[in-house]
């Protein structure tokens, strides 16, 4: 079913599956109460683990976001998603997204799905344990990880890489078990503890912090926000946290280096100073450490760039019309696989242009590709001595997807050009295959 989808992704299996006894198979095996929604991953998972093995450290980007399904009549087991009073439906869901230390995808370690009730709880969040808020998907997913890369990866180190929603005590005193780092964008007011016993807070501490180095940030427009270049400059020290659980009471302290980026005057008239301040175990003895942490956290894109391939872009997961949320999970996991790869085949063209393409396509797939961008002229382009590169094959299937080139089209191929490519290439693939099979 995955390598189906692979050739035509789409929200729904009428659209990937058009023979009656293919999608007879495929809904048996979604709608099956014997094969678990988490046991679809288990595969998926481990490879990603089993690639990560070659690297001495992966960044693992962490980010949740939710799925809107079509549920009328509130009969599929989803819950409410968005604004409870536009009556969404769907699904949540957290992601751990790897990669290479060059920001390369190598696939999906950890996904966690869950529905939220339909009444609000009738407990503050700050008087929940930890196991009854959202908190406990940020930890299940750090705790798979860590368990699938200690089997199959177990010299690797895990640098996880968080959004704000990450900055909860919890999160915070997990992260950095074992031998893995972590890097946390803080949105809290942190109260430190000083070295003579005096407590303090993060944001004035690090205003005294002196400057330790500057560079320029090339900021794209976007919503109230103005393109621009960015003098942004960097402080950091090391501090002990001072943390309460206000539940119980309880008193933490945790020792963290805090990295800072923050932009000095170029912003624009109203618009606020883009600012990074990130909480990190990783060492910052120099200062290529303190630029590195910055350079790390600016991966955790990399898991929207993937939500938008799933969700959006490629796959329309929400587009699926399931008929149970067990069923959805399911596909939707099936599909995160689809565009975990498309995002990795659009890293490697831009990240390892030269890699030889045979290491992420097939033989047929390259054939295919060649034929259906050059036609005729194919056997004299491509010679069958060579092998072409990661970034020549990547580019015929992003023309063969409408792509119109980068002077044009503002930069190199992306998501959408290359998985409409895909589709035609993959379809002459099998044809290809088929046709080798008979002679």
């Amino acid at each position: 079913m995955a390598e189906r989808a692979a050739r035509r992704p789409a929200g729904r299996v009428t659209k990937t599956f058009v023979r009656s006894d293919e999608r007879q198979g495929a809904y048996g095996l979604l709608e099956s109460a014997a094969v678990g929604a988490d046991e679809v991953g288990v595969a998926m998972f481990e490879a990603c683990a089993r690639r990560s093995a070659r690297e001495p450290f992966v960044f693992c980007a962490i980010d949740g976001t939710s799925l809107n399904l079509t549920d009328y009549e509130r009969s599929k087991g989803f819950g409410p998603v968005g604004s409870r009073a536009e009556g969404g439906r769907g699904l949540k869901v957290m992601n751990a997204m790897v990669l290479s230390p060059e920001g390369v995808p190598l696939g999906v370690s950890s996904q966690r799905y869950w529905t939220r009730a339909d009444h609000r709880r009738a407990l503050h969040r700050d008087k929940c344990r930890p196991e009854e808020k959202e908190t406990q998907h940020w930890l299940a997913v750090m705790k798979q990880t860590r368990e699938v890369m200690a089997e199959h990866a177990p010299a690797t180190r895990c640098w996880f890489q968080l959004d704000r929603e990450g900055d909860a005590w919890p999160v915070l005193k997990d992260a950095g078990l074992g031998k893995h780092w972590f890097t946390i964008r803080a949105r809290r007011k942190r109260r430190v503890l000083m070295p003579d016993g005096t407590k303090a807070y993060l944001w004035p501490l690090l205003k005294q912090q002196p400057v330790k180095t500057r560079y320029v940030l090339e900021v794209r427009a976007a919503w109230r926000r103005k393109s621009r270049k960015a003098n942004m400059v960097v402080r950091a020290c090391k501090v002990t946290l001072d943390i309460r659980d206000k539940r119980t009471g309880e008193r933490s302290r945790i020792d963290v280096n805090v990295v800072q980026a923050i932009e000095d005057g170029t912003m624009p008239v109203g618009e606020e100073p883009i600012q990074w301040t990130l909480l990190t175990n990783r060492p910052i003895e120099v200062i290529k450490d303190m630029t590195d942490v910055i350079a790390g956290y600016s991966m955790r894109w990399r898991i929207e760039e993937l939500h938008r391939t799933w969700k959006s872009g490629t796959c329309s997961v929400e587009d699926n019309q399931l008929r149970s949320a067990s069923a959805a999970i399911k596909w939707a996991t099936i599909l995160m696989g689809v565009a975990a790869r498309i995002e990795r085949i659009k890293q490697l063209s831009r990240e390892k242009p030269d890699l030889p393409a045979t290491d992420e396509f097939s033989p047929a797939e390259i054939k295919a590709a060649a034929l259906l961008y050059f036609g005729k002229a194919a056997k004299t382009k491509v010679s069958p001595a060579a092998t072409p590169t990661m970034a020549d094959v990547t580019l015929w299937i992003a023309y063969l997807g409408g792509y119109t080139g980068k002077t044009s089209s503002g930069g190199p191929p992306g998501s959408i050009v290359i998985s409409r490519g895909l589709e035609s290439v993959r379809a002459a693939a099998q044809a290809i295959e088929a046709l080798a099979s008979d002679q």
